[in-house]
């Protein structure tokens, strides 16, 4: 019975570094996500503006003294932030917009796929068995979710990544009813 005791606080300790990464991860990912969709609404905006009129106000925000002195050694070159900008064909920037939007959803996605994961890592921690019916009920929707993502970018490691995904899923509800029938029996 000790025996066991230390392999449950072993998966505790486990579960409990697991939250903490997974916590960390899921603030990184909501940071990034804020980041980039402002960097995608700033290149749509820039597009609407137009790429002139986009220098005109940078030049209005902008000391032109600072834009002189502002100067970046590129391969030992000198090159003037000035130039770089007034040179700039502005007509990608809507595109790079929205695939910054589409980039956003995705870190989204991933902030809540790691909420969800970082649920069930608490659970785990905070419950005496790791083989709980609601464990295996807050796995379902990530690893549905991850599978989705998989299928989206190959059909073959999709289908690779849902079948594991099923047999851990097999395992666990194994696992949930061996421990209903285990605690029946006490």
């Amino acid at each position: 019975m000790n025996e066991q005791n230390n392999k449950l606080e072993k998966i505790k300790k486990s579960s409990n570094v697991a939250l903490i990464v997974t916590r960390i991860g899921k603030i990184f990912m909501i940071a990034m996500a804020v980041i980039v969709c402002l960097c995608g609404i700033g290149c749509i905006a820039a597009d609407v503006l137009g790429g002139e009129r986009l220098y005109e106000e940078i030049g209005r925000a902008v000391p032109e003294e600072f834009m002189m002195t502002v100067n970046m050694q590129l391969f030992g070159f000198d090159i003037k932030v000035s130039d770089v900008i007034s040179t700039i064909d502005m007509g990608w920037l809507g595109e790079l917009g929205a695939y910054l939007i589409g980039l956003c959803v995705l870190l989204v996605f991933f902030a809540v796929m790691l909420h969800l994961v970082a649920k069930t890592f608490r659970e785990i921690r905070d419950s005496d068995s790791p083989f709980r019916p609601v464990i295996l009920k807050n796995l379902s929707l990530p690893f549905i979710l991850i599978t989705l993502l998989a299928l989206m970018e190959s059909l073959f490691f999709g289908a690779v990544v849902g079948i594991a995904f099923w047999c851990v899923y097999c395992i666990l509800d194994y696992g949930c009813e061996l421990q209903r029938q285990s605690d029946e029996t006490l």
